[in-house]
């Protein structure tokens, strides 16, 4: 593919305009993508609290007869 944009003699300014749009889309949805994936312990490391998964914190309601 890089051999492709080299043969190309002229790049207007829509279409380099294009370009950056489509890198920045891309490099903002992959943060937003990763701040949803570690939502949690962001906002643990904010509070100051230990991150627990969700698979080892206890439902409501049921309890333990240990």
């Amino acid at each position: 593919m890089i051999h492709i944009l080299f043969k190309i003699n002229y790049l207007d300014p829509g279409s380099g305009s294009l370009l950056v749009q489509l890198l920045a889309a891309g490099l903002l949805g992959s943060i937003g993508l990763l701040v949803k994936i570690f939502w949690g312990r962001i906002k643990a490391f904010f509070k100051h609290e230990k991150y627990q998964t969700p698979e080892s914190q206890p439902e409501e309601g049921v309890t333990t007869n240990d």
